[in-house]
């Protein structure tokens, strides 16, 4: 209850009271002069009061002047009856009305004045406080009665104030947590909608970096057939570097055999022209063999464009990929770094390819002056086979241009050894770069798992995320009840 409701509540008891005493002083006196003086005088009591009420003050001495006066009246209102001892006993629940203010000073400020005052008029006449035919001993034991009842009602208010204090406190307390714990709500309602957003942000990284893991690994199976592909063209053009070997071979021991049939002589003629005859068909071999390994380095020279066309779309998705992972945030640097690998391992496959190139550019311009040395020759067996059958007037000559045909024979047996070497580098190239791709290809598909796991885990995180805001809203909801 308020304090201006207890006011009113105590304005309403005192105007009981005095009517009350008033309607006793008509039973007992009649409409005589002393009724009229003590209706006078409780009605002054009554109206001090009422003005009290409607006068602004503070509230202590508002109880005061509500009160004091209707308890000095009753003192007034025994005396003027030559002693009434009901009117004492109305004083007894005034104290119990300034009790209910639960105001210790105001218990002390009024019950200690009006104890002095009624000790006065107990020393002055006994009769105010004990009645017409009372003593001064009963008066004695009424105001000691009234001091214990103030004493107690002190007591019960200085308890009764310290617990509302407490109380107080407690509450003003629990207020301000109750206001801290609303403002954590709200932060914590903002902070998890926010997390809420990052996450499906993350979410949709996640998954164009899935994707684009996906593209990578599409990329690096083709790239692992392309390269596989090179091998095969590799291993045909070895075989033909091999018969070439052997042909040179053959053609070195045929010019052998040719110069030792000039050393012998005539009779060798025969043996010369067949040899020569052998040779220009050995010569026309090798021209095949070298125009297949033309073709055969051309196919490889058409893969290692599809090989870089490969690299440079790695080396784009691994671009995108870094920078899907880059918006991802601290959930994305893993993804960066695969990235980097990949387009690193790109620009090394590219690397590759080109010095793979370039080899097999000076493959081409060795192979085709092999070619014209071997057309050469082969022009030059055929004028030979020609003119066997004036072999003993152009007997130098032929040993002058099968000399010549020798040193170019031995010249292209050089040649295909260096060939052959190259194609050996090359090839281990390729088998590393395979090797390396089919690697990538792995970490690819691991790379891919792990970002569907994580896919998943986050999808479940945004779920719990939501049941989370869910529980913050109902928590805020409860917090604005409280208040």
């Amino acid at each position: 209850m308020s304090v201006k409701k207890i006011h009113k509540t105590n304005l309403i008891i005192i105007w009981g009271a005095i009517l009350a005493l008033i309607a006793l002083a008509v039973i007992n006196f009649g409409m005589s002069r002393t009724t009229i003086i003590e209706t006078i005088t409780m009605l002054t009591c009554g109206a001090i009061s009422t003005i009290a009420y409607f006068i602004h003050m503070p509230d202590m001495r508002k109880a005061m002047f509500l009160v004091m006066p209707a308890a000095v009246g009753t003192l007034v209102f025994s005396w003027l009856s030559d002693g009434n001892g009901v009117a004492f006993f109305a004083d007894f629940v005034l104290l119990a009305m300034i009790s209910t203010y639960f105001m210790k000073r105001l218990v002390l400020y009024f019950s200690c004045p009006f104890i002095l005052i009624s000790i006065v008029s107990l020393l002055i006449d006994a009769r105010i406080i004990d009645g017409h035919t009372g003593s001064f001993g009963g008066g004695m034991t009424k105001i000691a009665l009234y001091i214990i009842t103030a004493i107690l009602i002190y007591t019960c208010v200085k308890r009764g104030s310290q617990i509302v204090d407490e109380t107080e406190k407690t509450l003003e307390i629990v207020q301000k947590n109750g206001q801290l714990a609303d403002n954590i709500a709200q932060q914590l309602n903002s902070t998890i909608v926010n997390s809420q957003n990052v996450v499906k942000v993350l979410v949709d990284a996640s998954k164009n970096v899935e994707t684009s893991t996906g593209k990578m690994g599409k990329l690096m199976e083709t790239t692992t057939s392309a390269a596989s592909d090179v091998v095969v063209s590799v291993d045909n053009a070895s075989k033909d570097v091999d018969d070439n070997h052997n042909l040179a071979k053959e053609m070195d021991a045929g010019f052998s055999d040719v110069m030792s049939a000039v050393d012998n002589g005539t009779e060798t003629v025969v043996t010369a022209k067949e040899f020569i005859s052998g040779m220009e068909e050995t010569v026309s071999g090798a021209k095949t063999s070298t125009e297949s390994l033309l073709d055969e380095m051309s196919k490889i020279t058409s893969i290692l464009d599809q090989i870089n066309s490969i690299a440079s779309k790695t080396n784009l998705l691994s671009l995108n990929a870094s920078i899907e992972a880059a918006r991802a945030g601290e959930h994305g640097r893993g993804f960066a770094v695969v990235a980097e690998e990949i387009r690193q391992l790109s620009e090394q496959s590219a690397t590759a390819s080109n010095n793979i190139g370039n080899i097999l550019e000076q493959l081409k311009d060795r192979i085709n002056d092999v070619a014209k040395e071997i057309t050469a020759g082969a022009e030059a067996a055929g004028s030979s086979v020609q003119k066997v059958e004036d072999i003993l007037t152009v007997f130098e000559k032929i040993t002058a241009t099968t000399g010549a045909a020798k040193e170019k024979v031995d010249r292209e047996y050089t040649i295909i050894e260096h060939i052959r070497e190259q194609f050996g580098q090359i090839r281990r190239n390729m088998d590393a770069m395979v090797s390396v791709t089919q690697d990538n290809a792995t970490t690819i598909e691991e790379i891919t798992e792990t970002v569907s796991d994580q896919n998943n885990a986050i999808e479940n995180i945004t779920s719990e995320m939501g049941k989370i805001v869910e529980l913050s809203a109902e928590l805020k909801t409860q917090f604005a009840k409280v208040e």
